[in-house]
């Protein structure tokens, strides 16, 4: 086998850390892709796969395809949306004054639950990632939307796995995190599978004394144990991705049961609360006809009220009071 040049050895020493990922090498004006990447990458996003081997027999040449650094969003948010997972390795120095080898590392990795490009993001709806913890009958889950820095988690003293699921059919996340005993359970993964959320099998993270530091770090309040657990292994996973501050994730909101209506996903579907049981688009829905927000911000609380229906009066009738004041003081809503 021949002998690795300097910079192929840094590639695959990267690439070791980073085995689940498709991973963005940051080669001048562009990002390569090497071996199975490439053929992956070739295949997915319809490049023409390469070589700077040609002169080599065909088992020592190595396949590889690029994509421009400066338009590579388009070319990622085609790999999130099929369900890959990328890492972007860039250049951490000046390569005019660097000694050998350009210092390469990853900066950010990108998946489906972690998306925060608008370009990427389907307007006026969130993008969750979340995490599951269960033992026996007890369990709790978490969601967060990393682009607006919402942070939700509950917690279930009994019948886990349903409660889950119905949390899980409420916030449709795009990727969960899972504990050990998550993991194992087959109705959690087939339910996974039907709402094409990506599994993310990282049982380590709900160590009990890290999760409780996270949370104190983050939040500076205490949950119970299971929120906690929850709520600390997602937060690990999303500080490890997006390897940059958060500081925008702020506040815990944690919803207990007698807060809003839980409905099953059979349920929900039958609704046709968000979208249309023939077509599965929101056209045909009750949000759509009720959605008239100019926003993308508007359409996601808007989505949240629908898909999270109140159940105390005082909240409702806060509500009520809220949007009717507004509707009623047309000099205020104007200028708002």
């Amino acid at each position: 086998m021949a002998e690795l040049t300097p910079m192929k050895r840094q590639y695959n020493e990267i690439k070791r850390d980073y085995p689940d990922c498709l991973l963005f090498f940051r080669l001048g004006d562009f990002y390569e892709m090497f071996d199975e990447d490439a053929k992956t990458a070739s295949r997915e996003l319809d490049l023409a796969l390469t070589t700077r081997d040609r002169g080599k027999p065909a088992e020592e040449q190595t396949p590889m395809c690029g994509v421009p650094y400066h338009s590579c969003e388009a070319y990622i948010g085609r790999l999130i949306a099929k369900g890959y997972k990328v890492a972007i390795c860039e250049q951490l120095e000046d390569p005019a004054a660097a000694a050998g080898i350009v210092e390469r590392g990853v900066i950010r990795v990108i998946t489906p639950g972690t998306v925060t490009e608008s370009s990427m993001l389907e307007e006026g709806r969130s993008n969750y990632v979340a995490s599951v913890w269960l033992e026996g009958a007890r369990g709790a889950a978490a969601f967060c939307d990393i682009s607006t820095g919402e942070f939700c988690v509950r917690s279930f003293s009994e019948d886990a796995v349903t409660h889950t699921l119905n949390e899980l059919g409420r916030f449709m996340p795009k990727e969960v995190v899972l504990s050990e005993e998550a993991i194992g359970d087959r109705e959690l993964a087939a339910f996974i599978k039907k709402l094409d959320c990506l599994p993310e099998s990282s049982a380590q993270r709900f160590d009990p004394a890290a999760c409780e530091e996270l949370v104190w770090q983050r939040f500076a309040e205490r949950a119970d144990p299971a929120e906690t657990l929850a709520a600390g292994a997602l937060l690990s996973y999303i500080i490890e991705t997006q390897k940059c501050d958060i500081s925008h994730i702020r506040r815990l909101d944690r919803f207990g049961e007698g807060r809003y209506m839980e409905l099953d996903y059979t349920t929900r579907r039958n609704l046709e609360l968000t979208e249309s049981l023939r077509t599965g688009e929101k056209r045909g829905s009750l949000l759509w006809v009720l959605d008239r927000t100019k926003t993308p911000m508007g359409g996601r609380l808007l989505r949240s009220w629908v898909e999270r229906p109140l159940l105390g009066p005082a909240a409702i009738r806060g509500r009520l009071y809220a949007v009717g004041e507004l509707f009623q003081d047309y000099v205020t809503g104007a200028e708002l």
